[in-house]
């Protein structure tokens, strides 16, 4: 006899029984193909089966006598009687709940803004199209104009499209100074032609964050073509001390820093400093977004750790402390990356925080297996006030030498919502089946991730990234 937990698992996947560490490792299982033929054989058979009896029970349902309904003098139906009238059941809702509900120190937003009002953000996470260093590292095909084609529109999505810039662009010669004394393989720095920045303007980006542990690669003389090959292509930079980009939407002023960990950056280590940068652009624009390049690397550091983070013998920040803290100084939208994997997300005062967005487009030189070829991009819906009001997350992979593409398996989504609900619980951000971004406490609906029509439950709703 099928039991509603055995039903319910051939819907999710997940085992509802175990913790949520166990049921991470579950799905991440499923999502790489792991499953018991067993266990696909009998999720196949459920709606067959559920069919089957459905069939049978029709001739049942129709002989049930329908009793007659006696009519007046006139003809005409008597009014039903109160007692006999059952109360009208709400049907179940597949949209999610107002954004005005969940919490009461979140502001008060109507359930849907014009399109005039919202500020639009697209993010993503690390993005470096290819190196020319060491010398004989190969190049994307077609010279990386393709490279972005497939997520450029919903790139384009963003009144604002930020990207964080791994490695900078320039088109010297000779070894990267990082790496002289260092034995090969032991070293690594990024060297990006200059002419793919094209590539970057061509695909929506209009702004780039250059403050990371990359951007120095080629010495103040790389950043300095970087921030040159930007401003050709009209695109906006931000990163060293004294660079802010200042960027204009729907009539609002928009002001982005990216902060970092290392000298010569807007340095969040120093936390007195950042923060007194955040207000003076506070009281200059009416919307300012902080990126920050922090926190440990790879798999094993997916979570977001409270306290400082270490690796290799770096300080890579209190990510918790300083993003809660940039938004009490003013800032409405704090974005993350650095650890080259996707982090969760929570809502800080009616505020969005995304601690890190992965690798974004990274050809050549990366390690791209598991989670580290998973990512996503962020697009943030902002109210008038900066406050985040609805979002949705596209999910997309890398597989190598790299580049994205998008994922209709929507593999990062189960993984994005697990890490956001288990390190942040209540403020966690609550990821919808499709990869929807809601504020904490708002319901979702169900639907069902197979793309195999065996394996549909009964009238589904196929989550999927495409219309």
């Amino acid at each position: 006899m099928m039991t509603r937990w055995s039903m319910e698992r051939c819907k999710s996947g997940i085992d509802p029984r175990v913790t949520i560490h166990e049921s991470i490792v579950r799905e991440r299982g499923r999502l790489y193909g792991v499953r018991s033929a067993a266990g696909t054989k009998f999720c196949r058979l459920m709606p067959v089966v559920v069919s089957a009896v459905m069939l049978l029970a029709h001739p049942i349902y129709a002989r049930q006598a329908v009793p007659p309904v006696a009519k007046t003098s006139q003809g005409q139906l008597p009014p039903p009687s109160p007692a006999a009238t059952p109360s009208p059941q709400p049907l179940p809702t597949t949209e999610p709940a107002k954004m005005s509900e969940p919490a009461k120190n979140y502001p008060d937003i109507p359930a849907t803004l014009a399109a005039s009002d919202e500020i639009v953000v697209t993010a993503v996470g690390d993005v470096m199209l290819g190196t020319t260093f060491p010398a004989d590292s190969p190049l994307p095909p077609n010279d990386g104009a393709d490279l972005l084609q497939e997520v450029t529109p919903l790139l384009k999505r963003g009144d604002v499209v930020l990207g964080n810039l791994e490695g900078p662009m320039f088109d010297g010669n000779g070894a990267s100074p990082k790496c002289r004394g260092k034995a090969e393989g032991h070293c690594f720095a990024f060297r990006v032609p200059t002419r793919y920045g094209a590539h970057l303007k061509a695909a929506g980006f209009n702004v780039m964050g250059l403050a990371n542990n990359h951007a120095m690669d080629f010495g103040p003389e790389g950043r300095e073509s970087s921030r040159h090959v930007l401003e050709k292509q009209g695109i906006a930079h931000t990163g060293e001390v004294g660079d802010i980009a200042h960027l204009t939407a729907k009539g609002r002023k928009i002001d982005v820093i990216a902060f970092a960990t290392y000298p010569g950056a807007y340095n969040f280590l120093d936390l007195d400093d950042a923060l007194d940068t955040i207000r003076k652009a506070r009281a200059e624009a009416d919307v300012v977004i902080v990126s920050f390049h922090g926190g440990a690397e790879g798999a094993s550091h997916q979570h977001v750790a409270p306290g400082d983070e270490k690796f290799l013998g770096e300080d890579r920040g209190d990510l918790r402390k300083f993003a809660h803290a940039a938004i009490d100084a003013g800032a409405q939208l704090v974005i993350g990356s650095g650890p080259h994997v996707v982090r969760g997300m929570e809502i800080y005062q009616g505020k969005l925080i995304a601690y890190s967005l992965g690798n974004f487009a990274t050809y050549g030189p990366f390690n791209l297996s598991g989670e580290n070829g998973l990512s996503l991009i962020l697009e943030a819906h902002l109210a008038p006030d900066g406050s985040f009001f609805r979002g949705q997350v596209h999910p997309v992979r890398q597989e190598k030498p790299g580049g994205p593409r998008l994922d209709p398996q929507l593999s990062i989504v189960p993984i994005l919502r697990t890490l956001s609900q288990t390190d942040f619980r209540q403020s966690g951000i609550v990821v919808g089946p499709r990869g929807e971004l809601w504020l904490p406490g708002t319901k979702v609906p169900e639907c069902s991730n197979t793309t195999n029509s065996l394996e549909q439950p009964v009238d589904p709703k196929l989550c999927s990234i495409f219309p």
